[in-house]
């Protein structure tokens, strides 16, 4: 206690200690410090039975109202007298049917029991700022507790809920014959309360305040047993804090406005000086002269992450140590100057890419890659049934295929294939494929492809990839794709031998489908594409042949 009050004397005068004086002082004679407050609450019963965490009847929710008026003496410590009204009432737990209840004959705590009430009491608590015990005032938020001692007045009984619905009344602690009340039960209770205040403004609060009660008796849920000799409950606020004065200034809250600050002298008692401005005072700087925003240690010695000598300022590598010489950086040798240095390059005097640990890609498998989007992006393009127009959907996928076609030599050539489902004649469908081709083919030449460079061809019906028994089958079918076929290329599979050894996997199929259409076991094409699982999705490619 007698640092309390050390404290409270030092705030309520001018902060000042050895190395500085506060700015934003409270000038306690001209400051406000009397409020009063209001608002809701919630009760939450923990006794013999609870509000919270009931059997087969549900939770309880209890709501009153409180009313109080503080005075503060100083910024840390004030008083307050508070009045409370509260809905009471709650059941029995999951587990509590293990021990008798005092005064009902032959009654274990169940399921069926449950309390209602209402209770009614005065407090008086001594007020603890938080906030002001290392801030010498808050300005937004403030935190305090709450302590204090109260006395209280209840009616609660004890009800027994039958199968019909309907309750019968056990006992009443307002007409209860050990005790000497009449029409009243009543208890001290002690209180431990966090105080939440967030500033609206000069006069008002709002406020938020958790509260923990002990109860020195044991029927405030009406309800006795010899497993316990006092309860404990929980009770919520929430509402407002006025402010009651003539002054802007409550005694909690600083003042932030520059026009309502007080001035007050400081009284010179040790100088301090900080030449470079890192924190620390000159008397305690090994480095009094560092750069102005240099992170130092708490000794004033500018920070050296990777301990080599040379401060993090003046290191170009602060994190890698290195020789002073070469401004804190390792000596690492990039002969190709293609990024990646010597010891990681595997082609240490040829540039070459990360992925490739510095070797160059080589050129037949650039252009691999290119082939290889160029057929998963053609089975994106579709036709409406019955019909050649190519899909306006499609047409963004064609471009795509123009610009990679035009990325390549123009010696590597393309054949366009069309294919339809079979939900026409043969000879129609054969025609409407050649059609579906072509128009792909005109539309390429249109986005700047050459016409030499592409040859169309219709497969109609032919050639399904999916089953025609299903719409989403035959949608699938009304494709085209797009294959090299330059057999001078020796870099470039043709589409006979690419379709041999690898597959794209479309939506539908299966590991099954793909190892039956090729002949193959499914534990061969798991091994072949090391998979561990049966799981496989479109667009996938997988090995057929090592």
């Amino acid at each position: 206690m007698s640092f309390f009050v050390f404290m409270s004397l030092n705030l309520s005068g001018q902060f000042t200690t050895d190395q500085f004086t506060y700015k934003n002082s409270i000038n306690f004679k001209n400051s406000n410090s009397w409020a009063v407050g209001g608002g809701f609450t919630n009760f939450i019963m923990h006794g013999d039975l609870r509000s919270i965490g009931t059997g087969t009847q549900g939770n309880f929710w209890n709501f009153g109202g409180y009313a109080y008026i503080d005075k503060m003496f100083n910024p840390l410590l004030g008083l307050e007298f508070k009045v409370n009204y509260n809905k009471i009432s709650g059941a029995a737990q999951y587990f509590s049917n293990i021990y008798d209840i005092l005064y009902v004959d032959k009654t274990l705590i169940n399921n069926d029991l449950f309390f209602k009430g209402r209770a009614y009491g005065a407090e008086l608590n001594l007020i603890l700022s938080f906030s002001n015990l290392y801030l010498q005032s808050a300005q937004k938020w403030h935190f305090s507790g709450y302590f204090g001692m109260g006395y209280h007045q209840y009616n609660s009984a004890l009800f027994q809920r039958n199968p019909d619905g309907s309750s019968t009344k056990l006992v009443d602690f307002g007409n209860n014959p050990a005790r000497n009340n009449v029409n009243e039960a009543s208890s001290i209770y002690l209180s431990a309360q966090l105080g939440i205040k967030y500033r609206i403004n000069k006069r008002v609060d709002i406020e938020i305040r958790p509260s923990w009660y002990f109860n020195y008796e044991d029927h405030l849920d009406a309800t006795i047993s010899n497993k316990q000799d006092w309860e404990t409950f929980f009770v919520t606020h929430v509402g407002l804090a006025v402010k009651l004065g003539r002054e802007k200034i409550f005694t909690i809250w600083g003042d932030d406005e520059k026009k309502d600050s007080v001035n007050i002298p400081v009284i010179p008692q040790i100088q301090i000086k900080d030449t470079d401005g890192d924190g620390v005072m000159d008397q305690l700087d090994r480095e009094p002269n560092t750069p102005k925003g240099v992170l130092v240690y708490g000794n004033g010695v500018s920070i050296d992450s990777d301990k080599d000598q040379l401060p993090d300022y003046k290191d170009d590598c602060p994190l890698k140590p290195g020789p002073i010489e070469n401004k804190g950086c390792p000596m690492l040798q990039d002969s190709d100057n293609d990024g990646i240095n010597d010891d990681k390059d595997l082609c240490p005097n040829t540039p070459g890419k990360a992925e490739n640990k510095g070797c160059p890609q080589p050129q037949a498998q650039k252009q691999q890659m290119v082939i290889q989007n160029i057929n998963l992006l053609s089975a994106n393009v579709f036709f409406n049934t019955g019909k050649d127009a190519i899909r306006a959907s499609s047409y963004s996928t064609l471009n795509r295929i123009a610009e990679l076609i035009k990325q390549l030599p123009v010696n590597i050539k393309f054949l366009i294939e069309g294919h339809t489902d079979n939900r026409d004649r043969n000879n129609f469908n054969q025609y409407l494929s050649e059609r579906r081709a072509a128009n792909v083919r005109k539309y390429l030449v249109r986005k700047g492809v050459s016409l030499k460079r592409l040859t169309s061809k219709g497969y109609g019906e032919t050639r399904p990839k999916f089953s025609n028994e299903t719409a989403e089958g035959r949608q699938l079918n009304r494709r085209v794709e797009i294959h090299p076929y330059n057999e001078n290329i020796e870099q470039i599979p043709n589409s006979n031998l690419e379709q041999a050894k690898t597959h794209t996997v479309q939506e539908g199929e299966t590991l099954f489908s793909i190892a039956q259409k090729y002949g193959i076991t499914i534990p061969e094409l798991k091994k072949i594409n090391n998979l561990k699982t049966n799981e496989i999705t479109a667009g996938q490619i997988l090995r057929i042949k090592k």
